[in-house]
C-alpha cells in the first residue's frame, strides 16, 4: 500500500534522512521507534506529504503522493498530532465534525450522514457524553480521544499519528492503543506511529522501523527489531529482553546498574 523509495530529506542543508526504502503492507500496524531527533516525525511527515524529500518518492496505491491533490489524499491517509492547541472554545462535536474536511467545503454544510458519522465515531472512542463539552475544558486524556475521534472521521484507509500517547497515564495509553488495534483487526486499516514507549510498541505494533544515524538499522516484526544489540546501539543501554507471559509480545527491560 505504501512504497518508500530512497527518499532523503534535509533541513538548511542538514541531512535528516538518508536513502530510506521501506514498504508498509495493507492492514499492518507500523512504529517508528529511534532516540530523540533522529527523524521518527519526519519520516511520518513525509508519508503524509507534509514535508517533500529532497530525493526520492513516497506512492500510496502506486500513486505519487507529492502529485496527489490534497483533497484527495485526505481521504486516503489522516492525521493525529501529538498534541493540539486549542485557541478557540468550540464543542467538542463541533470540533470532531471538523475531520469531515475533505467531504465539506465552505459550499455544502454538513449533511446527515455527516452527522451519524460523527456519532458513531464518537460512539467508538467513548466520548460521546463529552460532546456538549467546551473542548478546553476536557483532560489530557479526554484530549486526545477527542484527537483521535477527529482523525477518524476522515474515514481513510491509512491512519498516521505522531506519539499520540506520549502525555498520557498507562490507563489511557493502554486505551488509546486498544482502539487503534480494534481499527486495525476489526476494520481493516492501516496504521502508522512514531512512539518512544518501546513496550507499547512491542505489545500492539505488527512490525517495527527502527532509525539509526539518518538511515532504517532495521525494519520487520517486533521479535526481529526489538533485540537487545539493536536497541543497546541505539539507544546506548543495556536491556534484558523477555517475553510478555500473557500476550507471548517482547517486553524491554532497561539495567540502570
Amino acid at each position: 500500500m505504501i512504497d518508500i523509495k530512497n527518499i532523503s530529506l534535509s533541513y538548511d542543508k542538514i541531512i535528516v534522512l538518508e536513502d530510506i526504502s521501506l514498504k508498509f503492507e495493507e492492514k499492518s500496524f507500523i512504529g517508528i521507534i529511534g532516540k530523540n531527533g533522529v527523524g521518527k516525525s519526519t519520516l511520518l511527515k513525509s508519508i503524509l506529504g507534509l514535508l517533500k524529500p529532497t530525493k526520492g518518492n513516497i506512492f500510496i496505491d502506486d500513486e505519487d503522493i507529492y502529485k496527489t491533490s490534497k483533497n484527495v489524499l485526505a481521504k486516503k491517509i489522516s492525521f493525529m498530532p501529538q498534541t493540539i492547541q486549542f485557541d478557540f472554545s468550540f464543542s467538542v462535536k463541533d470540533f470532531v465534525m471538523f475531520g469531515r474536511y475533505p467531504y465539506i467545503n465552505m459550499f455544502k454544510l454538513p449533511t446527515k450522514q455527516d452527522f451519524q458519522i460523527v456519532d458513531d465515531i464518537m460512539d467508538f472512542t467513548q466520548i460521546k457524553q463529552l460532546k456538549n463539552k467546551n473542548i478546553n475544558e476536557l483532560s489530557g486524556g479526554e484530549k486526545q480521544k477527542v484527537l483521535l475521534a477527529q482523525t477518524l472521521v476522515q474515514q481513510t484507509d491509512i491512519i498516521c499519528l505522531d506519539e499520540a500517547t506520549s502525555h498520557l497515564d498507562i490507563g489511557n495509553q493502554a486505551t488509546i492503543f486498544k482502539l487503534l488495534k480494534m481499527l486495525n483487526e476489526k476494520y481493516n486499516k492501516t496504521i502508522i506511529t512514531t512512539i518512544h514507549d518501546l513496550n507499547l510498541a512491542g505489545e500492539f505494533c505488527s512490525d517495527i522501523v527502527l532509525l539509526d544515524n539518518k538511515k532504517v538499522l532495521n525494519f520487520g516484526s517486533t521479535e526481529k527489531v526489538l533485540n537487545y544489540k539493536d536497541i543497546e546501539k541505539v539507544y546506548n543501554i543495556t536491556i534484558l529482553i523477555h517475553t510478555n507471559p500473557v500476550s507471548k509480545k517482547p517486553v524491554v527491560i532497561p539495567i540502570y546498574n
